[in-house]
């Protein structure tokens, strides 16, 4: 080979199309790294040294060929390196209310977070927390979402169960709504009025606690026990004068019914909590698997409010509701995992209520602390626990 100027000839004179052809696709990456990889490349060397004068159209034709052998066989790998999958041991089977406030099991199960997280989670899609709270006390669910009133009542009839973590609290998520041609224009004129609700629920507590507020003793209206279709039906029928509504469906009422109902809330009565909880025996016997639903619940919360919009739409989705109607009641922020002191104080007042109304036995107020297993929230994130311990 010529050499000028210490150049050689057949570079002497390189243009922006010769600088192309000096490129090395198989150099770019270490993806591009093995024995294939070097196999390829040693085919390229052969062909870039067989004929030093080759036309640079020949060259390039060289290039793209090679390019295109380790394109495919990066497919080939992509396609066939086996996914990780969870650990030996790791199912879990978790009882879901299908109500707004499972949002945060909702986007883990959508977005695949859980098995990001190392574990392999059944869902039981349930109408209430309470028949959630139920399976995983009949043995047939390892955990449960169920909100903080049946929780109480099922601890005062000595359940074996306990908390792991908030993971909701809403202000407008549960509603009296009334028929606004019947007089209802306030809470007070719900006296001597028919109001469906299921018992048992926090619908009774918030039911009790709005009446209470307002000066409305709680036998002055006629509470009916209804299931929430059979509640909502009636409604609607007019067989009832007012009905307790949570999210989605009083969303859905007030979409039919327009101006013909009045809606009544209670964001400085009652905080609306989803918790997650299971059987002690359960959450000391499997720490990894508990420990990796938290960590998939903390990550749909940031998935959530780092992209809502996309969220809202996948929670609509899952629960069957329209985006439009979604977007009216669906706030990021209602979506956290914690332990605070105002879970705790919660559960006090509504153990208070449930001991005055003889709704469960008279005794000393119980120290909730004891049914909180903080432990493995505060390994996965410590921040999320701010309860005294």
């Amino acid at each position: 080979m010529a050499v000028k100027d210490g150049v050689p000839s057949n570079r002497r004179a390189m243009g922006k199309s010769d600088q192309f052809l000096e490129f090395d696709p198989l150099s770019i990456s270490p993806v591009f790294a093995g024995p294939f990889f070097d196999e390829i490349r040693n085919l390229y060397m052969k062909i870039d040294s067989r004929d030093g004068n080759r036309s640079p159209p020949n060259r390039l034709i060289a290039l793209l060929v090679l390019a295109a052998l380790a394109a495919g066989a990066v497919a080939y790998l992509a396609f066939t390196s086996p996914v990780t999958p969870p650990m030996a041991g790791t199912k879990v089977s978790i009882a879901v209310p299908m109500q707004i406030n499972s949002a945060l099991m909702l986007v883990a199960s959508g977005q695949g977070l859980f098995r990001k997280a190392g574990v392999d989670v059944a869902s039981q899609p349930l109408e209430l927390g309470k028949d959630a709270l139920k399976a995983v006390l009949d043995g047939e669910a390892d955990l449960a979402v169920v909100a903080d009133t049946p929780i109480m009542f099922a601890l005062q009839r000595g359940a074996d169960i306990a908390m792991l973590a908030g993971i909701s609290q809403s202000r407008r998520t549960l509603a009296i709504i009334a028929h606004s041609d019947r007089g209802i224009n306030k809470i007070e004129d719900l006296k001597s009025k028919s109001i469906g609700l299921t018992q048992g629920t926090n619908l009774t507590y918030f039911l009790d606690a709005m009446l209470q507020v307002h000066g409305v003793p709680s036998d002055r209206v006629t509470a009916i026990d209804l299931r929430t279709d059979a509640a909502i039906s009636a409604f609607k029928d007019g067989r009832l004068d007012a009905a307790v509504v949570y999210q989605p469906f009083l969303g859905e009422l007030q979409s039919e019914m327009g101006n013909r109902v009045k809606v009544f809330y209670g964001e400085d009565v009652y905080a609306f909590r989803f918790i997650l909880v299971g059987k002690p025996s359960y959450i000391d016997s499997h720490p990894q698997e508990v420990r990796g639903v938290l960590r998939a619940l903390i990550a749909a919360d940031q998935a959530i409010r780092a992209n809502p919009v996309e969220a809202r739409r996948m929670v609509g989705t899952a629960l069957k509701i329209d985006d439009a109607t979604m977007a009216r009641f669906f706030e990021p922020e209602d979506y956290v995992v914690s332990l605070d002191e105002a879970m705790l104080m919660a559960m006090d007042d509504q153990t208070r209520w449930a001991m005055k109304n003889g709704l469960v036995a008279s005794g000393p107020m119980p120290n909730y602390l004891n049914f909180i297993k903080y432990q493995d929230l505060e390994a996965v994130l410590p921040t999320a626990v701010t309860i005294a311990h």
